[in-house]
């Protein structure tokens, strides 16, 4: 999660605060499900962070806010008691979207009403090959920043799944690859939502094509393309997210060696009066 703007690069290490230092600790008990949320430790992301931690018999948690996005995005991690503990003594939004665990749901319900727009997500980690063979495609390319126009046209035509959170910094320092149709406009995309050089870590997503493209084998070459291209460039742990509905994309993702680590609620939600 980052903000409106800003680059993800490799900062260089800087002497800590005592609080981040602690929540750095409770992140790194599970860096698979805390990836975004390490990555906003970096010091171009701190302005748009508030953190709480909470704490309780079972142990501490943590809740972020990050505020460069709209609605504010919610990220918790931890025990249930500690999470709830630490969302009570934040002064929250009237609006926010939630990337919680599935026990924690319940506690955001008590300060948020998601009026059915919670829905279940699957977060699945590249679990194949060290080496992954670059696609040879002729028609897939690789898409800098000249290309967030059309990516963000592209993304607009919407749909069932179609990504919601772009923004171009995202390509500036990600990897983000395409295929063009004759008329020059984009079909089909797919990237990187960060890049956590530190942390070896890289999480792939706006994976979108076309409805009248699909079934062309069009994701699949832009996938493994994002994926040879992390490997190769050093990253450990390459993740993404999916919709529990959209078997389709589960299908590709597993057959190119993707496997379920976790399960969580994701949704828009307005406070409660």
């Amino acid at each position: 999660m980052v903000g409106d703007g800003l680059r993800i690069t490799n900062y260089p290490t800087i002497p800590m605060s005592p609080d981040l230092d602690r929540i750095q600790q409770i992140l790194r008990r599970d860096p698979v499900w805390a990836a975004y949320a390490l990555a906003d430790l970096q010091p171009a992301f701190q302005p748009y962070c508030q953190w709480q931690i909470g704490e309780s018999a079972e142990g501490e948690g943590v809740v972020l806010l990050f505020t460069a996005l709209h609605p504010p995005i919610i990220f918790t991690m931890g025990p249930v008691t500690a999470v709830r503990a630490a969302l009570w003594q934040m002064k929250l939004p009237e609006q926010i979207y939630i990337t919680a665990p599935l026990d924690h749901y319940p506690s955001l319900a008590e300060l948020y009403s998601f009026r059915g727009s919670a829905h279940q997500m699957y977060r699945l980690v590249f679990a194949g090959q060290t080496a992954v063979a670059h696609p040879t495609t002729p028609w897939l390319v690789r898409l800098g920043v000249a290309d967030s126009a059309a990516l963000q046209r592209l993304y607009a035509l919407g749909g069932d799944f179609a990504p919601d959170y772009f923004e171009p910094y995202q390509v500036q320092d990600g990897v983000y690859f395409g295929v063009r149709g004759a008329d020059g406009e984009l079909i089909a995309a797919g990237g990187t939502h960060i890049l956590d050089r530190h942390e070896q870590t890289a999480a792939i997503g706006n994976m979108y094509t076309r409805a009248e493209q699909r079934g062309l084998g069009h994701g699949t070459a832009i996938l493994q393309a994002i994926v040879a291209t992390l490997i190769q460039e050093g990253f450990q742990t390459l993740f993404l997210n999916v919709d529990r509905r959209n078997t389709a994309a589960q299908v590709l993702y597993t057959r190119l060696g993707f496997t379920e680590y976790c399960r969580f609620m994701e949704g828009t939600g307005i406070r409660r009066k």
